[in-house]
């Protein structure tokens, strides 16, 4: 029985919301297999009697826990993590809420990666000393890897000052340095626990991005909404993070899921109406493997989907290399090569496919707000073509596109 279940829930509706929380500690001394195994015994007992689940890493002498429960419970057990003495240099990485649990099957999961390749440490000794001559997303990577969250804002604020808009940053150093971490990890420089922690800094680090331009939105087409969600079984969020800010800046509906399987990510689709669906796979790594399951899941979101003309949109690094032809081969109707040209890729196929005269007459979806009007398509590609023009003429499209000329 997991903690879901003995937390003596009595249905969806008496579910007190759901919140998060991730930290990082270092062990006073370095556990033995015993002390390993009493920890575990003792935090499953502790997460099932508050309906807690979550996944905790061990590395050496270094701990990595994700938390995710009610938040009344989460706060009683970060005091208790805060108390216990077994460990030292706790940093909390991040708290918030949470639409589902991502380790509902788990009281607590337990990995463990065996001291290997270069350590946390020694990338923060690296990240310290990033060169300035280094590329951009070099320095990035290095930085998130040493967390050292104040490097990295004043790299991009260096960038936005030099001109450069959240679409740039994005392009040019957020989606590079994953790729770096990734490439990294290839060559074992860097294990998967210190990836993941760098990741988390650059998820927080594109917030701080979208954070910066909440009050320049476009004017949107009445309910046009996108479900945006990494592939399931997709781990990696960064994209799918990215991909949320930048819609929501075009002023769409966005509604951002992380289903576990296929079925639920169906049951998404089925019973609620989205005029596109996003899905995001791993900017880190190329996740080729999982392109086969990518073809069906989006075969079957098709068949499932309320919305008969669903667009389907997908990235990541596993497109990089095929260019044009990326959606293709995976039945998708759109491919981003970056998330910043996302919105303007998806506003110029919804034009060049919606705008016929059977689209504009069909009797709209009761949970549709309406059918495209003239109106409606001067707004969804006066900026896909504003940027096109900006482009060619050299100017910077990057903030000025935010808002439709008059």
């Amino acid at each position: 029985m997991t903690a879901v279940d003995s937390a003596g829930r009595a249905g969806p509706g008496n579910e007190p919301p759901l919140a998060t929380l991730c930290y990082q500690s270092r062990a006073i001394r370095r556990p033995s297999s015993d002390d390993l195994s009493r920890l575990l015994t003792e935090a499953r007992a502790r997460n099932r009697q508050f309906g807690v689940t979550g996944m905790l890493v061990h590395e050496g002498d270094r701990y990595f826990q994700w938390l995710e429960g009610p938040g009344t419970a989460l706060a009683a057990l970060w005091s208790s993590i805060r108390r216990d003495d077994r460990h030292g240099d706790i940093e909390l990485l991040g708290e918030g809420v949470t639409p589902t649990r991502l380790f509902a099957e788990w009281d607590l999961r337990y990995l463990h990666r065996p001291d290997a390749g270069r350590s946390a440490e020694g990338a923060a000794t690296s990240g310290a000393a990033v060169a300035d001559n280094r590329p951009g997303p070099m320095q990035l990577a290095e930085l998130a890897l040493a967390a050292d969250e104040a490097g990295m804002e004043a790299l991009v604020q260096a960038r936005r000052t030099a001109g450069a808009g959240p679409r740039d940053v994005c392009r040019q150093l957020l989606e590079p340095a994953a790729h770096q971490l990734g490439d990294w990890w290839c060559e074992d420089r860097c294990d998967s626990f210190a990836v993941s922690l760098a990741l988390a800094k650059l998820q927080n680090l594109a917030r701080s991005l979208e954070a910066s331009r909440a009050g320049a939105l476009r004017v949107a087409i009445e309910g046009q909404k996108v479900l945006i969600s990494p592939s399931p079984r997709e781990t990696h969020l960064l994209g799918a993070t990215l991909l949320g800010g930048f819609f929501r800046q075009a002023g769409w509906s966005v509604q951002a899921e992380f289903p576990k399987t296929d079925a639920e990510l169906m049951g998404l689709v089925h019973t609620q109406w989205f005029d596109a669906i996003a899905l995001t796979l791993s900017d880190v790594f190329t996740r080729r493997e999982r392109l086969a399951a990518l073809v069906k899941t989006i075969a079957d979101v098709r068949a499932a989907s309320r919305n008969p003309t669903l667009t389907v949109l997908v990235g990541g690094r596993a497109f990089r290399t095929d260019g044009a032809h990326a959606a293709d081969r995976v039945g998708a109707d759109v491919h981003y090569a970056s998330a910043g040209e996302a919105v303007a890729d998806l506003d110029y196929w919804l034009f060049m496919h919606r705008f016929t005269p059977a689209a504009t007459s069909a009797t709209p979806d009761a949970d549709r707000p309406g059918k495209l009007s003239p109106i409606d398509v001067v707004q969804m590609i006066t900026p896909a073509l504003s940027r096109r023009l900006l482009r060619r003429s050299g100017a910077d499209s990057s903030d000025t596109d935010a808002h439709p000329p008059a």
